[in-house]
């Protein structure tokens, strides 16, 4: 599962002891934004070393590379791939050909490292920049290795000059709520999982929990965490409650009595079901076995 994923700053050894005892279903290492550029190059043989030789458990295992057009992303490639990462997070992508550009590098290396072809995944964080976002459904859909997106607003905000990215409630303004919402829905046309930005108010748990419920109503499956202390809040509010898989149990097994009798919609608790409701309800179930809730 893909609930949270937690960055972890390249090279910071106290932060990845301590990422390896929380309960994220990922870890981010970081060789983007947490690296400043004199560390860079002594930052990657670190992180392929950690991704050599600790014990990440079940817990994914990607790196935040830098942007593909810097001067520092091949060079990431070449010096961690051999760590064996799950994947590649991909930090502002303008277009479709960005993330060719990835993909068509991973093929070599991979070749290169006895690696199985096309192992090596990619998450884009696709809204980042303001072309990126106007690009973002062919971003989604640029390769097979991409298993999900996300979006960031700090980094558009500033290409922008948007003075503020929240209201005084702290609900998003305009633009990040639009990326937010091409976000849920590009993922969801290439058939891919739509995670949510990081809440940088590390505090405000109240407000994390908030915006958790309000990403899985827009149908985000997890968000991207930047503090140990958020993990717990996003697990469980991306984690199907008991009695909401057992509904969808419930539902799924009313829809297959009534496939036998011939019919495809009918009442159920009051309301009219028939097949979107079928297949909100499946996902819900798988969902709910993967974090072991049913």
């Amino acid at each position: 599962m893909r609930r949270s994923l937690h960055f972890v700053p390249g090279g910071n050894e106290r932060m990845i002891a301590k990422a390896l005892t929380l309960a994220a279903d990922g870890l981010i290492l970081d060789l983007e934004d947490a690296v400043t550029p004199d560390k860079k190059a002594a930052t990657r043989p670190i992180v392929r070393r950690w991704l050599e030789t600790l014990d990440f458990g079940a817990r994914e295992r990607w790196i935040r590379m830098n942007p593909i057009f810097s001067e520092y992303a091949i060079a990431d490639l070449e010096e961690t791939i051999a760590g064996r990462p799950d994947g590649y997070v991909v930090p502002k992508p303008r277009r479709a050909d960005d993330i060719r550009r990835i993909a068509g590098l991973l093929d070599r290396l991979e070749q290169k490292h006895d690696l199985p072809f096309g192992s090596t995944r990619l998450l884009p964080i696709a809204t980042e920049t303001p072309e990126g976002l106007l690009n973002i459904r062919e971003v989604a859909a640029a390769s097979p290795r991409i298993v999900a997106i996300s979006w960031g607003v700090e980094d558009l905000s500033a290409a922008m000059g948007l003075p503020r990215v929240r209201d005084a409630e702290g609900r998003y303004l305009d633009i990040p709520r639009h990326a937010r919402v091409m976000c849920a829905v590009a993922a969801s046309a290439a058939g891919v999982e739509a995670l949510d930005t990081v809440y940088t108010d590390i505090a405000d748990l109240d407000g994390l929990r908030r915006e958790c419920r309000d990403g899985v109503a827009m149908g985000f499956t997890g968000k991207i965490s930047i503090h140990p202390g958020q993990i717990d809040v996003i697990n469980a509010e991306f984690t199907p409650s008991r009695g909401d898989a057992e509904d969808a149990l419930a539902l799924i097994a009313a829809f297959e009595e009534h496939a036998r009798r011939g019919a495809g919609a009918f009442a159920w608790k009051g309301q009219m079901m028939d097949w979107p409701h079928l297949t909100r309800a499946r996902k819900i179930a798988e969902r709910a076995r993967r974090a072991g809730v049913i």
